[in-house]
C-alpha cells in the first residue's frame, strides 16, 4: 500500500511540474525571460525526476511480488524468473507508457541542457513542447491507466506474463523499441520550436541531428531485434508478417531515414528546409498514430493490447498534434522556400529529393496497408491486405531506392560530369555480373534478378568508394596514423558507406530466404529420415521433462552431428496455453529450421520443416548498420553548453 501511494503521488507531482513547465517555458520563450527560461526548464528536470521514482517503485513493487498492486499481479507471479519478473514493467499497458514517458523526460532533460547555442526562444519553446508531451502522458497515467491501482483483495499470487513475453527476447525487444519511439519526440520539438520561433536556418539541424540518429538507430535495433525475436519464437518460419504493429514501427523509420538524408542538403547548400521540418515532424506524427494503433486494440493484431479506455484519449492526442503541426507548417511556409534557382535534376540535391518521394511513397503504401481494415469497416465491409499487397506496391519503390543507393554517394553536388559516367561503371558492372550468374543458374523470378543485383550494386558503390579513399591515401604517401586521421575528419562519410553497405547484406539476406526458402511438413517414426533442399534430419525420438511453471515436449531431431530439439511447451497455471520452442541450426548458407507441430499415439511425431537461405546475412548487415551509425557519429564535437549569465536588476539604492 505505502508503494502504490509513493508511486502514484510521483506521478500526480510530476504531472504538476510538467504542466507547470509547458506554461511558463512557452510564456518564457514567448517574452524572452531568461530567468524564467531556466525556471521552466528546472521544472522539467523535476518532472523527470519524479518519474524516475515512480519507475523505481514499480520495479520494486514487482521484485518484492506486492501483490497488492493491480498490474503486479496482472503481469507477473511467484514462479516467473526474476529476470522477467524486471521486465513486467514493460510488459504491460500502464507500465510501458510509464517507460515511455520515463525515456523521454531523461533524454529530453539531456536535449535541454546541450541546447543553450540555440537559442534563447528555441531552447523555451522545445522546453515547452517536450513538456507539453510529457504531460499528456502523465494525465492518462494519473487518470485512465495507473500502473498504482490497489486491489481490495491482495492474492496469493499473481497471473504471470503471457508464454509469448516468457522469452530472453522480452529482455531486449521492447524496451529499445519504445525507447525509440519515445526519442522521436525530442528532433519533432526542436523542430517545431525552430518553427514557433521563425528560424529556418541550419542551427536546429545540427542539434536535431544528434537525437534523431539516436532515435532512428533505437528504433532500427528494435526492428531488428523484432524480427529475430518474432524468427525465434513464432514458429512460421518468417520475420516480417506486415503485421500492423510491425508497421507503425517501420514508418517514422522510413521518415527518418529520408530526414538524415535530406538534412545534409540544408547543411551544405540551404535546401530542401521544408522537407527538413516536414519529415520531422511527420516521424512523430506517424510514432503518436503508431501508439493508438497499439494501445486501442482497434487493429487485430498479436502485438496489440486489448481494447481500451486509452483509445480515444491517444486519438485526441494524435489529432491535436496533427492540428498543431500543418497549421504551424502553413503559418511558418512561406519562409521556408529556397531562393535562386533549383538544383539540377542529375545532381547530389536531385538524389536526395528524389529519395524523399520515394520513401514517403513506401511510408503511404504502408500506412494505405495498415489503415484499410479502419476505413472499409466504417462502409460494413472489412478488408485486409496480406504480403502480396506489400511486396507490389512497394516492392519497386524498394526498388528505386537501391538504385539511387547504388548511384547517389556518385553523384556530385550541383552538376554531374563524364567522371559520373566512368564512375558509374562500378555499381553497372556488379549488377550486370550477378544478373548473369543468376540468369545462368536458371532464376527466372523478375523480382529476385532485380533485388539480389542491386544489393550486389549498392556493395559495388561502397567498396568502390573506399577503394578510391585508399588510393589517395596511398598517392598521399600517408601512413596509417595520417590515414586514421582521414577518416577521421570524414567519419559521417564513411559511417554513412558502412551503414549502406550493411543495408545491402541486409538486402541480399532478405531476398535470399524470400525467393529461395523450402518448407516441408512431415510425420515421422523414431528412427525415421526426411531430407529437406539437402538437409538430412532423422526423428529419434521425443521426451516429457516438467519444469517450476511449465511442462514441455521435448523431440530430438539429428541433423549431422548436432542434435536439434523442438518442442512445445504448456502452462497449465495459464488456461492450457503453449507455445513453440523452435530449433534451429544456423549457418552462413542458410537456417535449419524445425517447428515441433505434436506427437501421436502410435509414437509419431509430426514436423513443419523450413531451410530459409541467408538468414544469419540479415542479423550480421543489421549489425553492420549500426555499427556505421555508431563510427559515423562518435566523437562528435561535444555540445556546447553555455551557462546563461542573468542580470537581476538590484533592488537597493546606490548610496
Amino acid at each position: 500500500m505505502i508503494l502504490a501511494y509513493l508511486g502514484a503521488g510521483a506521478l500526480l507531482a510530476g504531472l504538476v511540474m510538467g504542466l507547470f513547465s509547458a506554461m511558463l517555458s512557452f510564456w518564457a520563450g514567448w517574452s524572452q525571460n531568461v530567468v524564467m527560461v531556466q525556471v521552466g526548464r528546472r521544472a522539467f528536470y523535476a518532472t523527470a525526476a519524479m518519474l524516475v521514482i515512480a519507475s523505481v517503485v514499480l520495479e520494486t513493487a514487482l521484485l518484492t511480488h506486492d501483490f497488492s498492486l493491480a498490474y503486479v499481479t496482472e503481469h507477473s507471479d511467484l514462479s516467473t524468473p526474476i529476470a522477467l519478473v524486471a521486465a513486467a514493467f514493460y510488459g504491460g499497458q500502464e507500465g510501458s507508457l510509464l517507460y515511455w514517458a520515463l525515456i523521454l523526460g531523461l533524454l529530453g532533460s539531456v536535449a535541454l541542457v546541450a541546447s543553450a547555442t540555440l537559442g534563447l526562444r528555441v531552447a523555451a519553446y522545445a522546453a515547452g513542447i517536450m513538456a507539453a508531451i510529457l504531460s499528456f502522458f502523465l494525465v492518462v497515467l494519473v487518470l485512465v491507466a495507473s500502473p498504482f491501482d490497489v486491489l481490495q483483495i491482495t492474492p496469493p499470487d499473481g497471473l504471470g506474463l503471457n508464454p509469448v513475453l516468457r522469452d530472453g527476447g522480452m529482455l531486449i525487444h521492447p524496451p529499445v523499441i519504445l525507447a525509440g519511439f519515445a526519442s522521436f519526440a525530442i528532433p519533432f520539438s526542436f523542430a517545431a520550436a525552430a518553427l514557433l520561433a521563425g528560424r529556418s536556418d541550419a542551427a536546429w539541424i545540427a542539434h536535431t541531428r544528434r537525437f534523431a540518429l539516436l532515435a532512428w538507430g533505437l528504433q532500427s535495433t528494435g526492428l531488428l531485434l523484432g524480427m529475430w525475436w518474432a524468427y525465434h519464437v513464432l514458429g512460421w518460419g518468417g520475420y516480417w508478417g506486415w503485421d500492423p504493429v510491425e508497421n507503425v514501427a517501420l514508418m517514422p523509420w522510413l521518415a527518418t531515414t529520408a530526414y538524415l538524408h535530406s538534412s545534409q542538403v540544408q547543411e551544405r547548400r540551404g535546401r530542401l528546409r521544408g522537407w527538413n521540418f516536414g519529415l520531422v515532424i511527420l516521424a512523430f506524427l506517424l510514432v503518436v498514430f503508431g501508439t493508438f494503433i497499439v494501445r486501442s486494440g482497434i487493429v487485430p493484431s498479436v502485438h496489440t493490447f486489448a481494447v481500451s479506455s486509452i483509445g480515444p484519449w491517444f486519438f485526441g492526442f494524435l489529432g491535436a498534434c496533427l492540428v498543431f503541426s500543418v497549421g504551424l507548417l502553413a503559418i511558418r511556409g512561406g519562409t521556408l522556400k529556397t531562393r535562386g534557382e533549383p538544383a539540377p535534376a542529375v545532381s547530389r540535391e536531385g538524389a536526395f529529393a528524389l529519395q524523399n518521394l520515394l520513401l514517403i511513397g513506401v511510408v503511404a503504401v504502408v500506412l494505405w496497408g495498415t489503415i484499410l481494415p479502419l476505413v472499409s469497416g466504417m462502409t460494413g465491409q472489412e478488408r485486409v491486405v496480406g504480403a502480396a499487397y506489400y511486396e507490389r506496391a512497394a516492392g519497386p519503390l524498394f526498388a528505386a531506392i537501391l538504385v539511387l543507393m547504388a548511384a547517389g554517394p556518385l553523384v556530385p553536388w550541383r552538376h554531374a560530369g563524364a567522371p559520373l559516367v566512368r564512375a558509374l561503371r562500378w555499381p553497372a558492372g556488379a549488377f550486370a555480373l550477378i544478373v548473369a550468374v543468376l540468369f545462368a543458374s536458371g532464376v527466372r523470378s523478375l523480382p529476385a534478378l532485380l533485388g539480389i543485383p542491386l544489393g550486389a550494386a549498392v556493395a559495388g558503390t561502397v567498396l568502390y568508394e573506399y577503394f578510391r579513399a585508399a588510393m589517395r591515401w596511398r598517392r598521399a604517401g600517408a601512413g596509417w596514423a595520417r590515414a586514421v586521421a582521414l577518416v577521421s575528419r570524414k567519419r559521417r562519410r564513411y559511417g554513412a558507406y558502412l551503414a549502406h553497405l550493411g543495408l545491402a547484406v541486409v538486402v541480399l539476406g532478405l531476398a535470399g530466404s524470400h525467393f529461395w526458402q523450402q518448407e516441408k511438413d512431415v510425420t515421422l517414426q523414431p528412427g525415421q529420415q526426411v531430407s529437406v533442399a539437402g538437409y538430412s534430419l532423422t526423428y529419434t525420438g521425443s521426451q516429457v521433462r516438467q519444469l517450476s511453471d511449465h511442462s514441455e515436449l521435448i523431440a530430438a531431431m539429428q541433423l549431422g552431428d548436432r542434435t536439434l530439439q523442438p518442442a512445445r511447451a504448456t502452462y497449465a497455471s495459464l488456461g492450457g496455453q503453449s507455445l513453440t520452442h523452435v530449433a534451429i541450426s544456423s549457418s552462413p548458407i542458410a537456417d535449419v529450421y524445425v517447428v515441433l507441430a505434436g506427437t501421436n499415439g502410435d509414437g509419431s511425431a509430426s514436423f513443419r520443416i523450413f531451410v530459409n537461405p541467408l538468414v544469419t546475412w540479415i542479423w550480421s548487415g543489421g549489425a553492420v548498420i549500426i555499427l556505421g551509425v555508431l563510427l559515423g557519429n562518435a566523437r562528435e564535437r561535444r555540445f556546447a553548453v553555455a551557462p546563461a549569465v542573468v542580470r537581476v536588476p538590484s533592488t537597493v539604492g546606490a548610496s
